[in-house]
Formats: C-alpha cells, sequence, structure tokens
C-alpha cells in the first residue's frame, strides 16, 4: 500500500502534469483535509450519523463519543411512570400476570422499563392515568422541581404534557401553568390532562420568548424544557440525523437563550428554574447555562446532588439502555 502522505504528493504532481500547477496547493490542502478527517469518514458509515455531528461529539465527548453513536443506533425502551398513589412493585406484579415483563429504574423512583415494547392499551389503569408512557431521563424533572403545597409552578414548553402531569400527580395542591405556543400541541396536553382526574392545572396558550401570556404573578417555580437538538433522542427520531444541520445549533441556542432570560424575569426571589434538554450537546447545556450565569448576577448554580449524570454545572446524561440523553441545570434567584 502507497503510503498516504506518498500517494497525496503524487496527485498534486498529477496538476503540474496536466497543466495546471495553480491547482497544486487546493488540491494538497483538501486531500490533507480528507487525510485529517479520514476516521471521521470511516465512522459516518460505520456509525451512519453524519460527520458533523460526530465531530461535534467527539469534541463534547472525547471519552464517550462512540459509546454514544452506538446507543444512538439501539432500539429506544418503552418506559412507564407509575402514579405515586400506587406502589412501584404492585404495578410491576400486575404486568407480570398478564406477561407484560419489566425492570425498577435506579434512578427514577416510578419508572418501569419495560422488556419489550407494547401497546398502551395493554397497561392495566392506562385509562384512568395509573401510568403514562414516559422515558426515565425525563421523569427526573418532576424529582429535581419539588412541587410543594400552594406553589405557583410554570411548566414551559410543556406540550405533550408528561412532566406538568408529573408535577401534579407529586402535589396535587401545586397550581400549574402547562404553556404552549402551538394549539394542536395544547390539544395532545389537554387529551393527556382528561386522563389525570387530580389535578390542578391551567392550559395557556403563549410564546415563552415574550410575556404577553404573562398575568403578572411571579412564580415560585419555573421548569423549562427548552426546544433543542434533541440529539439525546437521536434512537426514538433517527430522522434528526438527516434533518438537523450545523446551523440549526446555531439557531437553536439563539432561541434558548431568548426563552430562558425571558422566563427569568417571571420568576420570583429566591425561587428555582430547572433548566432542561434533550441533548448532549456541549453548548446547549454547559455552555448555555454558563454564559447565563455570567450575564446574569443573581442566577446561582445549585449542584444536583443525585448519583446520575456528570457536571458540576447542571448534569448530563448520556443515551444508555435505560433512559434518554438529558441534560438539567437548578438555577436559583438570589434577589
Amino acid at each position: 500500500d502507497t503510503p498516504i502522505h506518498a500517494a497525496i504528493n503524487e496527485t498534486v504532481g498529477v496538476a503540474e502534469i496536466i497543466g495546471k500547477p495553480w491547482a497544486k496547493g487546493f488540491i494538497n490542502a483538501i486531500l490533507r483535509d480528507i487525510d485529517r478527517d479520514r476516521e471521521i469518514i470511516e465512522n459516518t458509515k460505520h456509525y451512519s450519523h453524519p460527520s458533523w455531528l460526530i465531530k461535534k461529539l467527539k469534541q463534547d465527548h472525547p471519552k464517550n463519543f462512540q459509546e454514544i453513536l452506538i446507543e444512538n443506533n439501539k432500539r429506544a425502551p418503552m418506559t412507564i411512570r407509575v402514579h405515586p398513589s400506587i406502589q412501584r412493585d404492585d404495578y410491576q406484579k400486575q404486568l407480570q400476570e398478564i406477561n407484560i415483563f419489566s425492570q425498577t429504574s435506579t434512578i427514577a423512583p416510578q419508572a418501569l422499563i419495560l422488556k419489550d415494547a407494547i401497546s398502551v392499551t395493554k397497561l392495566p389503569g392506562f385509562e384512568d392515568g395509573s401510568c403514562y408512557v414516559q422515558d426515565t431521563s425525563a421523569q427526573l424533572a418532576a424529582q429535581l422541581i419539588s412541587p410543594k403545597i400552594g406553589e405557583l409552578i410554570l411548566d414551559a414548553c410543556s406540550a405533550p404534557g408528561g412532566k406538568a402531569t408529573h408535577l401534579a400527580e407529586l402535589c396535587p395542591k401545586a397550581n400549574i401553568i402547562a404553556l404552549d405556543s402551538d394549539d394542536q400541541r395544547l390539544s395532545k396536553v389537554q387529551e393527556n390532562l382528561d386522563r389525570f382526574k387530580n389535578h390542578n392545572i391551567t392550559i395557556q396558550q403563549g410564546d415563552a420568548r415574550d410575556q404577553e401570556w404573562w398575568n403578572g404573578k411571579l412564580f415560585d417555580k419555573i421548569l423549562l424544557d427548552a426546544p433543542c437538538s434533541s440529539t439525546g433522542v437521536i434512537r426514538r427520531h433517527p430522522d434528526i440525523k438527516l434533518l438537523k444541520k450545523p446551523k440549526d445549533i446555531s439557531q437553536i441556542t439563539k432561541t434558548q437563550s431568548l426563552i430562558l432570560e425571558n422566563l427569568w424575569e417571571l420568576l420570583k426571589p429566591g425561587g428555582l428554574l430547572l433548566y432542561a434538554t434533550c441533548s448532549v450537546l456541549k453548548d446547549e447545556n454547559v455552555h448555555q447555562i454558563s454564559q447565563f450565569l455570567d450575564k446574569f448576577k443573581d442566577a446561582k448554580n445549585e449542584k444536583i446532588t443525585l448519583t446520575w449524570g456528570n457536571g458540576d454545572i447542571g448534569k448530563q446524561q448520556l443515551p444508555h439502555k435505560e433512559y434518554d440523553g438529558f441534560y438539567y441545570a437548578k438555577l436559583i434567584k438570589s434577589h
């Protein structure tokens, strides 16, 4: 086999032979770029991901990027959230009696990970709100918010309503506003609410980037499940690999920043804003929050002390056989 550097030199020399010496520098630069990106090109073929995303994952997670790529090509687990009024172990036994097998999550106290995906119609009590289909990582949001009686809580970008219903399950006497800009998506929230009888959730149509929908009452807590690249849930939506482009990430981070800064004004002093994405890209997560903390001196990072995930400014979950890729950061408003 001809060494790479020799092959490049020979190819560059062809430009001289065919009477186009002006092209030598251009050809040399292109071939050396290809040589440098050889691993990325091979990975693109091997892992079925676009080269820009492989580069980004390698940059953000040098020790874990291959593991992320492998998980992204696997089948996502079907996970359910058992209503807190029901013992998880008891519900697991109910499932077992009808040959639906599952394992308990080690990080989310209400989560059961099903061995095989099934129709929700087979789940006992599904129509009555006994359980809800929701990934383990997404179930951590309500746990981190920890709703209390009488608190006014905003669930921004709420559709389809999984996190709002979870907040209501944990504390039916908390006052929850489920906000979303899309009328059709809000109808999905309503559909989910119809299965949950005991809640205090108000649906509100509005854009989290502005305050036109707001009645002027400050919130005790805000859950911002921000629009993102969804790079933590690629195995659920493989078309993300084809649809998302590098330029999209820049636009997404601008939107996230706009929403975050807007909602911060609506939070009480001493209040909590939980920032969440289903992304694994640092620009949308730790970099976004670090920039926010630098800009807003009344914002304090509250370290998440739970055992899952990694990071000091927020916590990053990477895709795993039991849960999706997710990021959470707790921000406290000091004054």
